[in-house]
């Protein structure tokens, strides 16, 4: 299951000035997109919290060992925390100014 889950977008990556293009490289297409005055805002539904590639690996580790050596009982604790651990998405607006240059961002959990 820890291998499945997504691996979060570092939001931190993206400075004022960014063009779109390059933003779009990284995240991929847009979910849908809002026209402010100041210029478009492209929506995402992106992971922005959990564990990265290396903390996933680590625990992936630890439940194969605590699986080898449980006789795979262990997976009746395991199942259970992973279900109530997983990220969840949040709504994040890229916008840019009228040259396609990024000027902000908004990050939201979504509910439900």
């Amino acid at each position: 299951m820890e291998a499945h889950r997504p691996v979060p977008v570092n939001l931190a990556q993206f400075k004022p000035g960014e063009r779109r293009v390059d933003v779009v490289s990284v995240v991929g297409a847009p979910e849908g997109q809002i026209t402010q005055p100041a210029g478009p805002c492209d929506i995402y539904g992106l992971y922005t919290t959990g564990a990265g590639a290396f903390g996933k690996g680590v625990v992936t580790a630890g439940e194969v060992l605590t699986d080898v050596a449980t006789l795979g009982l262990a997976e009746v604790i395991w199942t259970p925390v992973q279900a109530g651990t997983q990220p969840k998405k949040h709504t994040v607006l890229f916008c840019y100014d009228k040259k396609e240059q990024l000027i902000g961002m908004t990050n939201k959990k979504r509910e439900g």
